[in-house]
């Protein structure tokens, strides 16, 4: 008796549902959160290069063939649409749409092999690389090279975007650390005798290579870190363009990454450790050590280190060829009670091993159905790189137009020719029968017009 009063309700509340206008099934459809997607690029890869992985559970989601990437150049376009990298020894550019396993075949020739590139994230799309001792910017809907900045002594290692990306920072072997201003570069291109681009701010010189970036969430209105081998990091505030602290440690620090909030540095080292910094509640600004700090995580050094968006996992990837995924817990430094609690590593997972040394690591929110998907709407447009520096105003205008390729059914009916209408005809007859072509061709020429547009709204707008 109770089990039909039971399945009575359940029944009457079924229909409650239908009758408002939800959807209901017996298996509930929910969608899918966001999962924390791994990027992994290794030295040894192979013919697949680049791996997709699963942090909370391990999966490998996808694989992308091609070949093996430059170090420092693994970048994502638009939202999450395209993967490009450079190649390792040749001074070209590989790009994957992300559900696509075999790379494109777009040309994307760059006048070096590539030490660096970051692509920005926001507005028009811009892709700084670096070659040599040189920082080379170009527009991606185009292809077009705005213009080349010369201010390192020895080869650019680092390039990072702002968020918001008017910025850039660039770092290199000789130690120094730069912000550029994306409007010194368009102000340069409109000038006929254009100076040599200047950097916005000269953060800072280390003794020694620089071996990452990071920026803060907040772009400019927050602070940059930079990383050496001379056993320090640097916190700079991009506002002032000051040097707020310099993180003093025992070993050569040759990866970094801060959380969202910009509260925890995370450094990498060359004797395979990692360590937590925090930076709340803030520290005297000033000369900061951090000596004895790090988990043993890898055998060799930590070449690569990302923090996921909720910041409780780390991922870090070595020269021991391992990516490691591991959560931060707290573990108390002395007895008692009140003693602070200091961040440490605790190991979940192995991820990625068995490809040589990791050249690239990247962590972002990905949705799954993205990288199975047999079409994605793809709306970024990337163009062949175009090694030409003269005045935007004689350059070629590109307008790209996205369509399906489709073929109208009656497109020979789009053009024809109209030879047979007779012009300079004195007869009435004559007259009434040209004037009645003229009327017929007319007619045809509005029914193929308004043919034409709905076959291109149709195609643009993609429905």
């Amino acid at each position: 008796m109770v089990t039909e009063i039971f399945a009575d309700e359940c029944c009457s509340l079924l229909l409650s549902h239908q009758s408002m206008g939800y959807k209901v099934s017996r298996k509930t459809d929910k969608m899918e959160p966001l999962l924390d997607g791994v990027i992994v690029a290794s030295q040894n890869s192979g013919a697949e290069c680049v791996q997709v992985y699963d942090a909370g559970t391990g999966t490998l989601l996808k694989s992308y063939r091609g070949t093996p990437c430059a170090y420092s150049t693994l970048c994502t376009l638009g939202n999450r649409e395209y993967l490009l990298s450079a190649q390792r020894d040749k001074p070209l550019l590989q790009a994957w749409i992300m559900n696509q396993y075999e790379s494109l075949q777009l040309r994307l020739v760059v006048p070096g092999k590539v030490s660096c590139m970051d692509i920005n994230c926001i507005g028009p799309k811009y892709c700084v690389i670096g070659i040599d001792e040189k920082v080379y910017l170009y527009k991606l809907t185009t292809g077009r090279l705005l213009g080349v900045a010369c201010r390192h002594y020895q080869p650019v290692t680092c390039l990072k975007f702002t968020p918001c990306g008017n910025y850039f920072a660039s770092g290199g072997e000789d130690g120094f650390v730069y912000l550029w201003a994306m409007s010194s570069f368009v102000d340069a291109l409109h000038k006929h005798d254009s100076l040599k681009i200047q950097p916005h701010f000269t953060l800072g010189q280390h003794s020694d290579k620089v071996t990452g970036l990071t920026i803060t969430s907040s772009g400019t209105k927050g602070f940059l870190v930079s990383s050496s081998l001379d056993h320090t990091a640097r916190v700079f505030d991009l506002v002032t363009g000051e040097t707020l602290y310099d993180l003093v440690t025992d070993r050569s620090v040759t990866s970094i990454a801060c959380n969202t909030l910009g509260s925890q540095i995370f450094l990498g080292h060359d004797n395979g450790t990692a360590g937590v910094v925090n930076l709340l509640p803030h520290p005297p600004i000033g000369d900061v050590e951090v000596f004895k700090l790090g988990t043993k995580c890898h055998e060799d050094a930590i070449r690569c280190i990302a923090v996921t968006t909720s910041g409780n996992q780390v991922i870090t990837g070595g020269d021991d060829g391992e990516v490691k995924v591991w959560s931060l817990t707290n573990v108390a430094q002395g007895t008692t009670s009140s003693t602070a609690k200091h961040p440490h590593f605790a190991l979940q997972r192995l991820l990625h091993t068995g490809r040589g040394p990791v050249t690239n690591l990247m962590s972002y929110k990905i949705d799954r159905e993205t990288l199975g998907a047999s079409e994605l709407n793809v709306q970024e447009v990337l163009a062949p790189f175009v090694q030409d520096q003269t005045s935007p105003f004689f350059a070629a205008v590109v307008v790209p137009i996205r369509g399906r390729g489709q073929v109208l059914s009656h497109e020979e009916d789009l053009f024809y020719q109209a030879a047979d209408i007779r012009s300079g005809v004195n007869t009435t007859e004559g007259q009434e029968e040209c004037l009645s072509d003229v009327k017929s061709m007319a007619t045809k020429l509005k029914s193929v017009n308004s043919e034409l547009y709905r076959f291109a709204v149709k195609s643009i707008l993609g429905d």
